[in-house]
């Protein structure tokens, strides 16, 4: 388990030692706070329950206009689904959820199995609650753990709590369910993504791209830049399911197409220069750095891959006219970026408003130029 944990990047432990995790750990089951059907059940560190803020604020008041989901039959998958309730644009917010269920993402507890205390946990939650739970799916065969732990393998997300400092500290990643998010079902090239606030302990999902009613919400389980023989592999280890998506399914000959455009955008940042880079080198084209990231946004487009930095490379592209000074294709692509951003962040919004309004404005307004020209000087 040691090599596992310090081989995860998303983990981030390289030094992590499971006997000293052990030894160190100090558990409280509770419920962190009581707003009715919000109510939450957690096991947690002692030293990162303390650090919870109390009161726990409520999520950000972004509530979406009417009904944007219902949940029902995935049609060729074993289980229920998230489907567009209306038409939902790229950036829209789908749904602001708490979760019912956090654990750490190792459980150190010798004298208690992890059924047991996840039995106990639901025990503090209420009868409705308990069994929109004991509904979701459970991809875990009963030879390997029961229906409870199974449910919690199968939905479990993984979101970031603070930890405190010291020797051998909790992992930052825990275990939550989402009674409404965990029913998203996976897609290579999802149309929506989550977003973790640890702050007001909440989970917002949104769409990144234009979302149709009707259509169904899907998210990537997976890091979706692999190829589809990986991806595959991967999903029946973890999830037990052979992914059949409309990007699995293509034939043969685009996916091999697909595969390396998807390994290009894996590769993408270790191979682009930096924006400081680039404007330093006058050996670099004028174009070189914009052309990158345009050809990312087709890869990422033609994969719908929009959950890889999509605004990003937005940003990217604007900040290039910008460092050219070339106003034109500066107020087009910062438009472009502007309207990438989630729905109701408006304080980015007004921010990137004033630069299209005033591109001089700019902080890197003519950059390239100026510091080539000042190496010159």
């Amino acid at each position: 388990m040691n090599a596992d944990i310090r081989a995860n990047p998303a983990l981030d432990s390289p030094y992590f030692d499971l006997a000293g995790h052990i030894g160190s750990r100090a558990y409280c089951m509770d419920n962190i706070y009581h707003d009715g059907p919000d109510d939450t059940a957690t096991l947690l560190d002692v030293g990162v329950q303390a650090l919870l803020p109390t009161p726990i604020p409520a999520p950000p008041n972004r509530t979406p206009k009417g009904p944007t989901f219902d949940i029902r039959q995935s049609e060729g998958k074993r289980g229920l689904g998230m489907f567009a309730a209306q038409n939902i644009p790229a950036g829209g917010l789908i749904v602001v959820e708490r979760p019912v269920l956090v654990v750490p993402y190792i459980i150190a507890i010798q004298t208690y199995t992890e059924s047991e205390l996840y039995a106990a946990l639901l025990g503090r939650l209420s009868p409705d609650t308990v069994a929109r739970f004991l509904v979701l799916s459970n991809c875990k065969p009963a030879s390997e753990c029961d229906a409870v732990e199974g449910i919690m393998r199968t939905n479990a997300i993984g979101i970031t709590l603070e930890v405190p400092d010291g020797p051998h500290p909790e992992l930052p990643t825990h275990r939550a369910i989402f009674l409404n998010v965990s029913r998203c079902n996976h897609s290579c090239g999802p149309n929506a993504v989550w977003h973790w606030d640890a702050t007001s302990f909440s989970l917002s999902l949104e769409a990144l791209r234009p979302i149709e009613a009707g259509q169904e919400i899907t998210v990537a389980y997976i890091t979706p830049t692999h190829s589809r023989a990986e991806r595959r592999a991967r999903l029946k280890m973890m999830y037990n399911f052979s992914c059949r998506c409309e990007f699995c399914a293509r034939p043969a000959i685009a996916v091999s197409k697909s595969d390396a455009m998807r390994a290009e955008l894996r590769a993408f940042w270790d191979a682009v220069p930096s924006f400081e880079a680039w404007c330093l080198d006058a050996r670099m084209p004028d174009h070189a750095l914009i052309d990158a990231h345009k050809r990312a946004i087709l890869l990422i487009e033609a994969e719908g891959l929009q959950t890889l930095d999509y605004g990003k490379h937005l940003d990217a592209i604007a900040m290039g006219y910008g460092a050219l000074q070339d106003v034109e294709q500066f107020r087009a692509w910062m438009w472009h970026a502007r309207d990438a951003r989630p729905v109701g962040r408006d304080d980015a919004a007004r921010v990137m408003q004033k630069w299209i309004n005033d591109p001089e404005s700019f902080p890197v307004w003519g950059w390239r130029k100026s510091l080539q020209r000042r190496r010159k000087d």
